[in-house]
């Protein structure tokens, strides 16, 4: 049956074709054709990165769209980012912000990246005009213990630009990348978690579960048939009672199992 909405169209000489009408609770709904989004910025996202991304994005001929996003700061198709400057790093670090971010992204994304911009040396002078004593060699080495540390005990890639068109430029290019048709030889890479253990492999594939919990786990259990025991992981530090659930139920279950993702607040 001929909706309203089309009716009109047909009445009003509209191509049809761009009227897409949507069933909501019994209502209509008109809307714009559905068009397949290059770069989503979450609505909250705002400064000078946040423009130099748009405008570059424009240049390159990306169709861009803000959108509250459930995590991230930016998302290229099924890709996260997350942005930051070397400040906001440290801040988020030391306020735990930044662990739970990365575990939510690694909870809900395949891939997720973490795009940090700025200088070290520039940290330093907001810092000292702030009032705070911060040397650059504390500096230096406190960012790349946070760096290390992420690339040990998440599946993230990180980036480092100067500055904030350097950043805005990366992102564009990073789109074309991981959009970009496969390569004459045919070969594509295939992401997989893989150590000289493959116990931890096992254990890694498991969502909630990061390189330290999973060496944690070994430690205490031993052995991943002890670990079917409930009793067995109450005892791993820092293991609670809904991600000791979810272990149990991966290694025991005869179906498909579907893990309920949930952000860390």
């Amino acid at each position: 049956m001929e909706t309203q909405l089309l009716k009109m169209a047909r009445l009003l000489k509209i191509d049809t074709k761009d009227v897409v009408v949507v069933i909501l609770n019994g209502k209509e709904k008109r809307g714009e054709k559905m068009v397949k989004v290059d770069l989503k910025i979450d609505t909250n996202e705002r400064g000078s990165l946040c423009d130099s991304i748009i405008r570059k994005a424009a240049s390159a001929g990306l169709s861009v769209e803000r959108e509250t996003l459930v995590v991230g700061d930016y998302l290229l198709g099924d890709a996260c980012i997350e942005a930051k400057s070397v400040s906001d790093l440290f801040m988020s670090s030391h306020s735990g912000h930044l662990w739970r971010q990365l575990d939510n992204m690694d909870a809900n994304y395949e891939r997720f990246f973490l795009l940090i911009h700025g200088s070290v040396t520039k940290y330093i002078s907001v810092a000292k005009n702030n009032g705070k004593k911060v040397t650059y060699s504390r500096a230096q080495n406190e960012l790349i213990g946070t760096i290390a540390r992420i690339m040990a005990d998440f599946d993230c890639q990180v980036f480092f630009t100067p500055n904030v068109s350097e950043a805005a430029s990366f992102v564009v290019k990073l789109h074309n990348k991981l959009h970009k048709p496969a390569s004459s030889h045919g070969a594509k890479a295939i992401r997989r978690v893989s150590t000289n253990d493959v116990r931890k492999d096992v254990l890694l594939t498991i969502p909630g579960i990061g390189s330290q919990m999973a060496e944690k786990m070994l430690q205490h259990c031993g052995s991943i048939e002890e670990m079917l025991h409930i009793e067995s992981l109450k005892g791993v530090k820092g293991m609670g009672q809904n991600l000791a659930n979810r272990v149990i139920e991966v290694l025991t279950s005869e179906d498909v199992v579907h893990i309920e993702r949930r952000l860390k607040r």
